[in-house]
């Protein structure tokens, strides 16, 4: 189950403008880790092998087992754990999500 990222998706088009980031970048790919950081408290969790099997590259995360898709979208959920915990997570912390993506980028920058 791959869920796919874009800066743009957390409004951070200026980022791209201001920076000239391109898409599959440093910036991307630190975009992808923040989201499965930030989603691993949305993700259903039994043995933990759904968050431990991932693919992590820029402008996405793939969950590999056989099982993902079915808890993607049809996970009842308990807590804050269920389906569609990428819009869990967009939902309540995209703030979040979108200033550490801005400060990384600034930080790419001063280095250069």
């Amino acid at each position: 189950m791959e869920i796919k990222y874009s800066l743009k998706d957390f409004n951070k088009g200026k980022i791209i403008d201001k920076f000239g980031m391109q898409d599959g970048g440093k910036a991307e790919l630190f975009l992808a880790n923040t989201c499965f950081k930030r989603m691993s408290k949305y993700v259903p969790k039994d043995t933990g092998a759904l968050m431990t099997t991932t693919t992590i590259r820029a402008g996405s995360v793939t969950y590999e087992q056989p099982y993902a898709r079915k808890q993607f979208y049809t996970n009842k959920g308990k807590g804050r754990r269920g389906k569609r915990w990428d819009l869990a997570m967009k939902n309540n912390e995209k703030h979040i999500v979108a200033k550490e993506v801005e400060n990384y980028v600034k930080m790419l920058k001063g280095n250069k």
